[in-house]
């Protein structure tokens, strides 16, 4: 999927205004929905459901998903971060999932349920590795 103009174009603005890298544009996220301290440590194939809810202070990799699921009522259900949250490399996250405050969610994993407050998940699917 081509990511059209005038998204381009937003997503341009948007980087100017909070700072982001223009490399972020090719990227598939709505900047505007982003908080300002989230931090992109390699932009590059993230993908972000534009109803996905993102904390302060978040650490997002490269070749990110965080996406949703349908129910069978036809109603999206989307993931919601929290603040601090860590993202390795290459994660996988399909809502609807809760991930706590301060959490850690090592590279490649596929995260399918809530991850609590300060835990630290790994795997395919992910399971707690360490847990405070």
């Amino acid at each position: 999927m081509t990511i059209p103009i005038s998204m381009r174009l937003k997503n341009g603005f948007y980087c100017v205004i909070k700072h982001f890298p223009l490399r972020l544009l090719l990227c598939d996220i709505d900047l505007s929905k982003i908080p300002r301290s989230t931090w992109f440590g390699h932009p590059y194939g993230i993908t972000i459901n534009a109803n996905t809810k993102i904390g302060e202070f978040c650490n997002i990799r490269q070749n990110v998903t965080i996406g949703s699921r349908w129910k069978n009522d036809g109603s999206e259900k989307e993931a919601i971060i929290g603040n601090s949250v860590e993202i390795g490399a290459g994660v996988i996250i399909i809502g609807p999932v809760f991930i706590g405050d301060y959490a850690r969610i090592g590279a490649g994993s596929v995260v399918l349920h809530d991850v609590p407050p300060y835990a630290t998940v790994a795997g395919n699917p992910a399971k707690i590795k360490v847990a405070n």
